[in-house]
């Protein structure tokens, strides 16, 4: 990989650089995350209606995560992958109930999505 040089953006680079670049992206992007899921998680406990659709979604990008690190990478790394699916999975439903009790407590009438199932 760092047998072939190649200009780039007025450089000179390798296959060595672009495969320590997006390394160190994704380990950036996985690091902020990983702080995101556990302040959204210590918010949750206090106002999971605050939370809205992140567990969600952070649950959507695991699992394409997930079918990624299956078809790229080896079975270890696969299974945490799909042991933190699993994880946020619980987390997004966990928090979806908090707010459903917490809404039927407060009386408010709001569903689940935020809309108005009284009735009226």
């Amino acid at each position: 990989m760092t047998s072939v040089h190649f200009d780039f953006g007025g450089r000179n680079a390798t296959y060595t650089d672009f495969y320590n670049g997006f390394g160190l992206t994704c380990t950036v992007y996985l690091l902020f995350s990983a702080f995101l899921a556990w302040h959204l998680g210590a918010i949750a406990q206090t106002a999971p209606q605050a939370i809205g659709m992140l567990g969600w979604a952070f649950l959507a990008t695991q699992v394409i995560a997930l079918v990624i690190t299956g078809f790229y990478f080896a079975l270890v790394p696969t299974i945490f992958s799909a042991a933190a699916a699993i994880s946020l999975a619980l987390g997004a439903w966990l928090v979806r109930s908090q707010r459903q009790v917490m809404g039927h407590e407060l009386g408010t009438g709001l569903g689940t999505w935020g809309t108005d199932d009284s009735g009226t």
